[in-house]
């Protein structure tokens, strides 16, 4: 087994850093959306897991642990209510033993803005574990990418997780699980773990040790995954590292540089992410269509009548290990980068009651079978765009406001740098007539 080596952030590094706490971060956005419409118009450290006897009664974790994983796994069809009961029972055993590590106070509440996008303090991060529909679809894609990919061979296969947050909610359950059934061993899987905050990574430490799973790590690494380089051949990547909207953290740098650093024939969970651009009244699609339900928000629950009255524009980008290797790049300057995205045309709208906000929605297919559907998860409800204004002009023009109207084409571009998020920007009308 390799052990994880230690070091520490540097202050050079740790400058490059925004405090999102000192700042008002939707009047940045706004400002740069405005900069950057004007400028398109114109042209670390390693720690080591410290290897202690487990604890003398690790049962109630593992049994927790065990229950929430074969729910999970079951061939049965879904019961939300057992599996929601299940995890939040597992989460309560990782957050005492988050509770009781070794933790900086300050640590666990640091958040900050890295050159990639917004990196969630770990007290942000743990309640991922309670997500049911996201972290069973994850586990059972993991399970199948595993049996896939262990075959005979010279090396046990090598899992990277990227900002992996103090938990590794969606991979160390099922690990811990191969361990207590005896399915997998060390020789048969590896694990690196990735993320950049220090009191994540002192978590993780205590997790590990309390799930006895120390002999699958390869390494625990404390880092910008962006800046990682594997030391042996990556398999697999389980990454998930966004809001909705595909807005805010760095999930898309991430995966374009894993998509570089990984084998060739390696498989990537999620397998495909798609994102597209609808129209719809705030009130019934945000308001109206949940305010009377009593059942979980989740996609299978969305109101048919409210479904039908969207207006769909189009898809303006897709995720998957090969468009990570193609999508076309603006660089407006050493520090700016934006990937070029989709374009759809605004529709006419004389028959459409009330403003009509412009909707990013998100639906990840995380495997050949398993799907995140528009609010089944926090990642994949939709994100309005406030700032584009269609068809009516607002009393208070802010930065950033982008007005349109009927028949015109909106183009997309994706910012990467500071806050990630989608930019919207009239398309040169010139174009379509050459």
């Amino acid at each position: 087994m390799n052990k994880p080596n230690s070091g520490n952030l540097t202050s050079e590094a740790l400058s490059s850093f925004v405090d999102p706490v000192a700042i008002d971060t939707g009047a940045v956005t706004s400002s740069l959306n405005e900069l950057l419409r004007r400028r398109l118009s114109q042209s670390l450290p390693k720690v080591s897991l410290d290897e202690l006897e487990p604890s003398p009664q690790p049962f109630v974790l593992a049994k927790c642990l065990t229950a929430a994983v074969e729910e999970m796994l079951s061939t049965q069809p879904l019961n939300r209510a057992v599996l929601d009961q299940k995890l939040e029972s597992l989460f309560d055993r990782l957050h005492d033993l988050y509770l009781k590590a070794d933790i900086d106070p300050a640590a666990r509440k640091r958040q900050f803005i890295s050159p990639n996008g917004l990196v969630m303090s770990p007290d942000h991060c743990v309640t991922t574990q309670k997500d049911s529909l996201r972290v069973r679809a994850f586990i059972r894609a993991a399970d199948r990418a595993i049996a896939q990919t262990v075959t005979p061979r010279q090396r046990p296969v090598h899992i990277a997780y990227p900002a992996c947050g103090p938990f590794a909610p969606l991979l160390l359950p099922l690990i811990a699980y191969y361990r207590k059934r005896g399915l997998y061993d060390e020789n048969d899987l590896r694990i690196t773990l990735i993320d950049m905050q220090q009191g994540a990574v002192a978590s993780l430490q205590a997790i590990i040790h309390e799930m006895r799973i120390s002999g699958f790590i390869h390494e625990i690494v404390c880092q910008d995954a962006c800046n990682y380089q594997p030391s042996m051949p990556i398999d697999i990547v389980v990454l998930e590292a966004m809001q909705h909207g595909f807005s805010r953290e760095g999930h898309l740098a991430m995966a374009r540089h894993f998509a570089s650093v990984m084998q060739p024939d390696g498989l990537f969970i999620p397998q495909k992410i798609s994102l597209r651009a609808v129209l719809n009244t705030g009130q019934r699609e945000l308001v109206e269509q949940w305010q009377d339900i009593q059942r979980p928000l989740c996609e299978a629950n969305m109101q048919k009548a409210i479904v039908s009255e969207r207006v769909e524009l189009g898809d303006i980008l897709q995720i998957t290990p090969d468009s990570l290797r193609e999508l076309p790049e603006c660089n407006l300057d050493e520090h700016i980068t934006l990937i070029e995205c989709g374009e759809v045309v605004i529709p006419s709208l004389e028959n459409r009651q009330g403003e009509q906000l412009l909707l990013i929605c998100t639906r990840m297919s995380v495997d050949d079978e398993e799907i995140i559907g528009e609010y089944d998860s926090g990642i994949t409800h939709p994100l309005a765009d406030l700032q584009v204004c269609i068809n009516f002009e607002p009393r208070d023009t802010k930065p950033g406001d982008l007005l349109v109207k009927s028949g015109d084409k909106l183009k997309f571009y994706y910012r990467l740098n500071g806050l990630p998020g989608f930019l919207a920007t009239l398309a040169d009308r010139s174009a379509d007539h050459e």
